[in-house]
């Protein structure tokens, strides 16, 4: 016997139902505060609630639910190259289907997000703390990733959050609608980071069939930046997912920025958020305050501070 799904009650027969969607949407909250504009009220999308933790949660469930009905799954084991976030949300939900899974990640990836890896029962393979190659991180992981399919094919798979369209699907499909019901069809901007760009892309695409005056506005960490789930297109690999068709302009953010955001965010809103959601909103904030700036404004807050508490440490000096 069971009770059976409910989401009006929060009543869940199954963990993934608990992603965000239409039916029980993640919450927007409007920063009062931080920005003062009363003719451009900005409101931040807290993602930290799907159920491990981030909005990669929603590209995880895709992923997977891609490679299972294309047949790409059954006795294979998952690889993915991972800054944490959706190698945690992979790692979770291949732990409750009984599938197998590696991480690569760069050596300097937080301890916090390492140990959740290895929880869910990922086996976390670390980039070379001491690499010369002159490559990203992110790109060194992605070798080591596509390596380790390609000495096996038929062992190993890998959902590939950079190029597969189902990134982006989830947030046409979810986060989109959801932003769009949210704010009753008033939403004039919309405000992702670049990363693996499914979420800016696939929100975007939705967004602008709705209304196509909307403008979408990415977040893009300057060169040499530090900002966790982030990534300047200069100096790394450019995702297939891109697409610059539905981006209408771009916001650079440093480390300084989004450091003294997130301190903001702690203090005036209590928001709990973490690097890259700090760093959107310093780029939402900073477009949103512009001389006459009118209409309602929502940006995505990726994840919490409680995975990045030695960022929130080092930060506090």
């Amino acid at each position: 016997m069971t009770l059976g799904n409910d989401s009006r009650l929060a009543r869940y027969d199954e963990l993934l139902e608990m992603c965000g969607d239409t039916a029980h949407p993640t919450p927007i909250v409007k920063l009062n505060h931080t920005i003062t504009n009363p003719d451009a009220p900005l409101y931040v999308k807290c993602e930290w609630v799907n159920p491990f933790g981030s909005i990669k949660d929603r590209t995880a469930k895709w992923l997977l639910q891609g490679l299972l009905e294309r047949g790409e799954l059954e006795g294979r084991t998952i690889v993915e190259a991972t800054s944490g976030n959706t190698g945690i949300a992979l790692a979770a939900i291949a732990q409750l289907m009984g599938v197998p899974m590696i991480a690569t990640a760069p050596a300097a990836l937080s301890p916090e997000k390492s140990a959740l890896l290895r929880a869910f029962g990922a086996d976390v393979r670390l980039t070379p703390a001491d690499d010369t190659s002159g490559l990203h991180p992110m790109d060194i992981a992605f070798r080591m990733a596509k390596a380790i399919v390609e000495s096996d094919p038929s062992k190993y798979v890998m959902p590939n959050q950079y190029d597969n369209a189902d990134n982006a699907r989830a947030h046409y499909e979810s986060t989109g609608p959801e932003i769009w019901a949210q704010t009753e069809g008033t939403v004039r901007y919309f405000f992702a980071g670049l990363g693996t760009c499914g979420t800016m892309v696939g929100t975007s695409r939705f967004l602008k069939e709705m209304d196509p005056t909307i403008r979408c506005v990415a977040i893009e960490p300057v060169r040499g930046h530090h900002i966790s789930g982030l990534k300047n297109m200069e100096e790394t690999a450019v995702p297939a997912n891109l697409d610059m068709s539905v981006i209408d302009e771009i916001v650079w953010v440093d480390d300084a920025m989004t450091d003294e955001m997130a301190l903001r965010l702690y203090r005036e809103e209590s928001l709990m958020v973490g690097p890259s959601a700090a760093a959107i909103a310093a780029g939402a904030v900073k477009f949103m305050s512009e001389p006459g700036r009118v209409g309602l404004g929502v940006a995505i807050a990726p994840d919490s501070g409680q995975k990045a508490a030695s960022y929130l440490n080092s930060i506090l000096g």
